[in-house]
């Protein structure tokens, strides 16, 4: 073409066509920053290879203006363009490209006219496709063999028509005098005759056969769809928080993977069952995982409403309205009936704009003075209405199963709104009218729909982590404040017998190069290296993304042993390619009790929980600091309610405090007045600065660590529910911890009913707004509409 390509390609897939398109003639790949930028494209000019600039941004370098606008110049017979300072001799070999690694680029004018753009974006109906493929290979290789062949054999018949039909024009151009005395164009043309009538025959086969392999291989359509739209709720993810990033390589990889190792089944139907339950499963754990605790909910969320989309169980509408809210517009609305003395006037105005604005909705104004409005999410019950009124309409009739068909006369109460609505309608009232509860409605909704796996937090033990880690794939520890898996690290490579070959380092000012000389080798040796905090160490980051990119390389001597681990603040500058192609894990405490309390019997081992001198007492304080331990962290989420600062407690102040408790009761005495005082004002209190918290916290432990906690029958509150098994088992306890209510109860936390409206009401408010964010929105504007994003204020 005129203009050299800059390609949009975020998946990485134009990168990877021009590389194996272009190794064979010497390609060279390059960045922007690298140092010996123009001397590579000098270089490459004067001999004629081709080059490829990774990872554009907005911007491109002005001394690339003379390849773009292509200003060669004849100097002494030479062909010559300038570069920087220098004439170099210009080879008409030369090729250039560019890809961007951005989703969404914003070029001005003044690039469009020096380059061309190339959108190398999948799309969902283009991935469908590449799945639809990759699931066809796997289920029946023999339909997938005879359709390439199929297309081959097309192709080389089209090819040999087109030959056909050059080789006459050329003889008829060439042709002089009567054509009919051209011997050897009446023979072309013969031939042409016989060999286009056996092609069109061949490709009337073909196109039959074609036909009935399209049909076998559209049973698997299914499963290569719902492939595509979890891919692109998971892209979606990198507009929340930059360390989302998954590639579809990555994803792919994991997708073929499911389909390779999942049950198998004779029935078809069956088979896409369990393939449709194994990819959505195993994308959620190997998703999920890398994902913080206030994110993992609205990513579930998405999933299931993407899949219900797709499905045409919900409507675009309908989602619209769940997520943007009503728009804040200032109206006229009918006044509140005298009979509805039990609502609020704002509620009634909510209800009259609701009915207006969805017509599923249509009657409910009128039902609330006639008829009790009640819809249930699971076990939370909504309630528009108090349940029996003097005025209300008795035996109103049940409705029919097909809604089109009812007949109504005016003014009856159209009645029994929970089974008129499907769980999204009913789950879009609870929003809108009881926001508190719309966390815990959003759950139900995903368990009722996905299955409550969906629900737990995904397995993060390292040693699932590390069985899904190679030499060339890092595992990347996303750190929040007050957060170090480092002890747990060392942990797993003492079980792993190998602490001594762990090399760690802490990365800061002046540490890259140490780094790279721990790296290259342990490369050679099989250690492992762990390179924490690299979000303080900007400058090397781009020397990191190089070396981890080379391990992939087909020449790269890696020892079969050798793994790398790193650890990150969210950071907008950590190298894209190193976070979509390693293994993510979020490090941080888990959202509520239960979850707490399982991370926290995962990581006891079972001699040092059993074997110890004070038997069943020490399991039942074991267990007290543990659940004191998740209550002063899930404390934090009702704000100057629970402490005035909120302190960024970590796993090792529980570790710690178990450890202290074992030194102490080596001998098998209990000194409480020590323990209570070391654990309250040096283990958690040493964090505590505010005079008020340290008396809390005081509080707070003596329920839970205490001489009382070992009587019989001991509750650690006014709810049955929590309480000290009386075993001395690890996994009695741990079956018991799963037994624990998902939502925690208040009163666990010493806490009134009103204190959980108010967190809850933010929580749900957190949770939109995020979904919010990756949502496009249609905004008029002359002549046609156009998708931006956006995070608009609605009203919610």
């Amino acid at each position: 073409g005129r203009r050299w390509p800059l390609m949009i390609d975020p998946q990485d897939q134009a990168n990877r066509w021009i590389v194996g398109k272009e190794r064979k003639n010497g390609l060279k790949v390059v960045k922007l920053t690298d140092k010996n930028l123009l001397r590579t494209l000098e270089n490459a000019i004067r001999i004629g290879l081709p080059v490829l600039i990774e990872e554009v941004g907005e911007t491109l370098d002005p001394a690339l203006e003379p390849i773009l606008l292509k200003q060669t110049f004849v100097q002494a017979g030479r062909l010559l363009i300038r570069l920087g300072d220098s004439d170099v001799d210009y080879d008409k070999n030369f090729r250039f490209y560019m890809t961007s690694k951005l989703s969404n680029p914003h070029y001005m004018p003044e690039i469009f006219i020096k380059v061309t753009i190339i959108n190398f974006t999948v799309t969902i109906l283009g991935l469908e496709d590449q799945l639809l493929a990759d699931v066809v290979r796997l289920e029946r290789p023999d339909l997938e063999e005879q359709r390439n062949a199929l297309i081959m054999r097309i192709n080389a018949d089209k090819q040999k028509l087109k030959d056909i039909e050059d080789k006459i024009l050329k003889l008829l151009f060439q042709s002089e005098g009567n054509i009919l005395d051209d011997e050897e164009l009446i023979e072309t043309l013969n031939d042409s005759k016989i060999v286009s009538k056996e092609i069109n025959i061949r490709l009337k086969e073909a196109e039959e056969t074609e036909e009935k392999i399209s049909k076998a291989r559209a049973k698997y359509i299914p499963v290569a769809t719902r492939g595509s739209v979890i891919y692109f709720v998971t892209a979606d993810l990198s507009e929340i928080d930059p360390m989302y990033q998954y590639s579809l390589k990555y994803f792919t990889s994991l997708f073929v993977k499911v389909i390779e190792t999942s049950e198998k089944a004779a029935e078809l139907e069956k088979r896409l069952q369990i393939l449709l339950d194994g990819i959505t499963l195993t994308m959620y754990n190997n998703i999920g995982r890398g994902l913080f605790e206030r994110h993992k909910v609205c990513f579930s969320f998405m999933l299931c409403a993407e899949i219900m989309k797709n499905a045409g169980d919900i409507t675009m509408d309908e989602w619209n309205f769940f997520i943007r809210g009503l728009p804040p517009l200032e109206k006229d609305r009918p006044s509140k009936p005298v009979q509805c003395t039990f609502m609020k006037t704002i509620t009634w105005n909510l209800l009259v704009d609701v009915e207006e604005a969805m017509p599923v909705y249509s009657g409910m104004t009128g039902d609330i003075k006639l008829t009790p409005v009640q819809v249930n999410v699971g076990s939370y019950v909504l309630q528009l209405n108090p349940t029996t009124l003097p005025n209300y309409i008795p035996n109103v009739p049940e409705p029919p199963a097909d809604l089109s068909t009812e007949d109504l006369p005016p003014g009856a109460p159209r009645g029994h709104w929970n089974a008129r609505l499907n769980t999204f309608q009913k789950l879009t009232l609870v929003k809108y009218f009881k926001p508190e509860a719309l966390t815990e409605c959003l759950g139900t909704f995903v368990s009722e729909n996905l299955g409550g796996a969906f629900m737990e937090n995904p397995p993060t033990d390292l040693s699932v982590l590390y069985a899904d880690m190679t030499q060339s794939v890092p595992l990347i520890f996303v750190l929040s404040s007050g957060s170090d898996p480092m002890a747990a690290f060392m942990r797993f490579a003492k079980d792993k017998e190998y602490v001594e070959r762990v090399h760690a380092i802490s990365l800061g000012q002046g540490q890259g190069p140490v780094a790279e000389k721990l790296m290259f080798a342990a490369m050679k040796t099989g250690d492992w290296v762990f390179l924490q905090n690299c979000h303080l160490a900007k400058s090397w980051m781009l020397s990191m993304e190089e070396i981890i990119k080379n391990f992939s390389d087909p020449g790269a001597e890696l020892h079969e042993d050798f793994r790398l681990f790193l650890s990150s603040m969210p950071a907008p500058f950590f190298p894209v390619s190193v976070l979509q192609n390693g293994i993510k894990v979020t490090s941080e405490p888990p959202k509520g009790l239960r979850s707490n309390l399982r991370r926290a019997f995962g990581e006891l081992t079972k001699s040092d929980f059993e074997d110890h001198i004070l038997k069943t007492d020490w399991c039942r304080i074991i267990f007290g600091i543990c659940l004191f331990h998740a209550i002063v962290l899930e404390r934090r989420k009702f704000g100057p309610l629970a402490f005035n600062i909120p302190y960024e407690f970590a796993d090792s102040d529980r570790e710690c405090a178990i450890d202290n408790f074992k030194l102490f009761t080596s001998d098998g005495e209990l000194p409480w007045d020590a323990l209570q005082f070391i654990t309250a004002e040096i283990t958690y209190g040493g964090r505590v600065t505010d005079e008020w918290d340290q008396r809390c916290l005081k509080v707070v432990l003596k329920r839970f660590f205490a001489r009382n906690t070992l009587n019989e029958g001991y509750h650690y509150c006014s709810s049955d529910v929590y309480f000290a098994p009386e075993n001395t088992s690890l996994e009695k306890y741990k079956e018991y911890v799963e037994t624990l209510p998902l939502i925690d109860p208040p009163e666990i936390f010493d806490m009134n009913e009103n204190a959980n409206v108010s967190f809850q009401k933010k929580e749900s408010m957190y949770m939109i707004n995020t979904i919010l964010e990756v949502q496009p929105r249609l905004v008029s504007g002359g002549s046609g509409k156009s998708l931006m994003r956006s995070c608009s204020k609605w009203q919610i």
